[in-house]
């Protein structure tokens, strides 16, 4: 376990001929030095030592499996026990429950009377209200989804009683995976059984309409959709890109010798995108097919930055050693491993002579090589950071709930607890952590902690540096109106955020505040907001920026969009620089109404970035972020309907 440090500078030894010259008796001399504890550390301000452990229902296994915050910070974790209920249990944030949620900080509810339900992931909407999804047993084993009012209700308006389950296999389906689209519905992956008692699964994915209907209309077969990868697949989640596009990741072959990290992206009616992403969709990593293939590897969790790259952790099992290592992976958004992640490849604390595996791809090995280690969890930091959370025995022969946090690159972060590596032991046996969630300056993990062979609910509090997404902007754009600029953004997550300040420039250096609007402050739906400048410059250009401000004051940009405004109307498309690094800077011609494809085009032909847009066919301003792209010539092309202009640029 990482504490605050203590260091001993020594003991001062002072030779008796030097001794007889001072004027007072010295003997020894003993500094101390403390220093004040770290990111990393267990954060005493929860519950006083960190941490909090329950012994709800007198079971002998019960841990945490999903956790969740509200936008004060309450604290909201779902809970798997032998009483075969959806336990949720809410905790303020001093770590004492929550005496305004059920009873006593406590809910434990079934689908029906007898019936066993498991609860594997969880989300807090904007409103507060509380979806928890796993599998639901009253007839059969089926995916189980359960939403709750703030204070822990059951929310009838959904399903008629809280409750809606749907068997999406042959007999034994559980959900692991939750994901609210921007229109409020509810997509819950995660695993189906192919046949009654066979014990292998496929990916799975229900849409939900908001009452707790099937969206049996506009997704899939009835609102489900079935993907065998390769032998039994199992999932750990799912996500959403900005395009609503959705992204399910798990591990295909599970229960191989040669099992792989899988994503798989669908459109956003259910079907495979089979043609910009992976192969066929599907993007397969064996971690160890640098030269050891047929190694086990089981991604336990996904996440996605705002860039829409999407990251993997869990565990990889090399061969000839029995016990696991923690891996991590970050995709491209064509789902190919991403290059500038862990660039070397290299192995942190390597094992069995194995020093390098690929670009894309860190393996963390804790301790010793024959140690167990694995990450199930994933938190991702405003500043890029990324957070795992998992569990680990190092060189004890115990496990402890542990943290690594990743710079941005794929590196380990020494200033985190000194290594990189943060460990909690709460003086269990063992503790085995399940699920993170980073708030403020917190970083939460909920498990379980083993005390006298029964396995107790815990959950910790460590202290952190950075902070989780406070806004993540999935589109900015411009347009001019007449006299006057409508400014136009989307957010695709909001966390803390305060207001929106809009600032105009007319030569890109020096801006002013030209108003503000409120934001929606905590959210993980899609968000619409717009603002209309009413008196632009109409003899010089307008810069336009977004100064993104969180409740505690602190503020990031937007990327600046530049309208011409000279009175004249826009014939094609205008793009620069020509020569571009990151950002374009795009102007669409009048007359491209409704919605409208932007399309990067390399010179095979391959369409190899596409953004959506909704234009009322007058001239827009718009960026397109090419970072990612390989230096080279590219097509840019714009279509609504049968109308479509092209420019042309270079990526340096």
């Amino acid at each position: 376990m990482h504490s605050s440090k203590f260091y001993v500078l020594g003991l001062l030894n002072i030779n008796a001929q030097y001794m007889k010259k001072v004027t007072s008796t010295l003997t020894t001399l003993l500094l101390c030095l403390y220093v004040s504890a770290q990111v990393g550390t267990l954060d005493g301000g929860f519950n006083t030592t960190g941490y909090a452990i329950q012994n709800f229902f007198a079971t002998n296994q019960e841990y945490g499996s999903a956790i969740g915050t509200h936008s004060d910070g309450r604290v909201v974790v779902a809970a798997k026990s032998d009483d075969k209920t959806f336990t949720i249990v809410r905790y303020l944030t001093d770590g004492t429950l929550d005496p305004a949620f059920g009873t006593g900080g406590i809910v434990q509810l079934e689908e029906a009377s007898g019936a066993d339900a498991f609860p594997y992931a969880l989300a807090v909407t904007s409103d507060n209200k509380i979806f928890v999804v796993g599998s639901s047993w009253v007839s059969s084993i089926d995916f189980g989804v359960l939403k709750l009012l703030e204070n822990g209700t059951p929310d009838v308006s959904f399903g008629g009683d809280g409750w809606a389950s749907i068997p999406v296999g042959s007999f034994r389906d559980i959900a692991r995976g939750i994901a609210i689209q921007p229109d409020g519905k509810i997509l819950v992956a995660g695993d189906a059984e192919t046949a009654s008692n066979s014990g292998i699964y496929n990916f799975a994915v229900a849409r939900f309409n908001a009452n707790g209907t099937l969206d049996n209309t506009g997704f899939g077969t009835n609102g489900i959709v079935n993907i065998d990868i390769n032998g039994d697949d199992r999932v750990s989640g799912v996500v959403l890109q900005s395009d609503g596009k959705i992204i399910v990741g798990g591990s295909s072959n599970y229960s191989s010798t040669n099992s792989d990290y899988t994503a798989v992206r669908l459109n956003t009616d259910g079907t495979i995108d089979n043609t910009t992403y992976g192969v066929n969709g599907i993007a397969s990593i064996d971690i160890e097919g640098f030269g050891a293939p047929g190694s086990n590897d089981w991604a336990n969790a996904i996440a996605i930055q705002p860039d829409g790259k999407v990251i993997l952790t869990g565990q990889t099992h090399t061969v000839g050693i029995a016990n696991g290592h923690i891996a991590t992976v970050r995709l491209t958004t064509a789902g190919a491993l991403d290059p500038t992640w862990n660039p070397t490849g290299a192995i942190v604390n390597p094992f069995a002579g194995v020093t390098n595996t690929a670009p894309g791809i860190a393996v963390f090995n804790v301790g010793v090589i024959n140690n167990d280690e694995g990450t199930r969890s994933i938190g991702i930091q405003s500043d890029g950071k990324i957070i795992v959370g998992g569990d680990g025995d190092g060189e004890s022969p115990s496990f402890d709930f542990l943290l690594i946090r990743y710079n941005s690159n794929g590196t380990p972060d020494n200033t985190f607890s000194l290594d990189g590596l943060a460990t909690a032991d709460l003086g269990g046996t063992d503790e085995i952590g399940y699920a993170i969630k980073l708030f403020g300056n917190r970083i939460y993990i909920a498990g379980t902690t083993i005390v006298g062979g029964q396995e107790d609910f815990a959950i910790a509090a460590f202290e952190n540096d950075g902070s989780p997404l406070p806004v993540v902007l999935s589109q900015f754009y411009a347009q001019k109106q007449t006299s006057k600029v409508v400014l136009q953004w989307q957010t695709s997550s909001e966390e803390n955020v305060k207001q929106f300040v809009i600032e105009r420039s007319n030569d890109g250096k020096t801006y002013k505040a030209i108003g503000t609007v409120a934001a929606a402050g905590n959210s993980t739906l899609t968000k619409n907001y717009s603002f209309a400048d009413q008196s632009p410059f109409t003899s010089a250009n307008n810069y336009y920026r977004l100064l993104m401000q969180d409740v505690d004051g602190n503020y990031k940009y937007s990327k600046i969009l530049i309208i011409k405004f000279d009175g004249q109307l826009t014939t094609n498309m205008q793009v620069f620089p020509s020569n571009v690094k990151d950002i374009l800077q795009v102007q669409l011609p009048n007359g491209l109404n409704g919605n409208v494809s932007l399309q990067v085009i390399d010179m095979n032909g391959r369409v190899v970035k596409r953004n959506n847009l909704a234009s009322d066919g007058s001239a827009l301003n718009t960026t397109v972020d090419v970072s990612n792209l390989t230096k080279g010539a590219y097509i840019l092309k714009a279509q609504a309907g049968n109308t479509s202009v092209i420019s042309r640029f270079t990526k340096q």
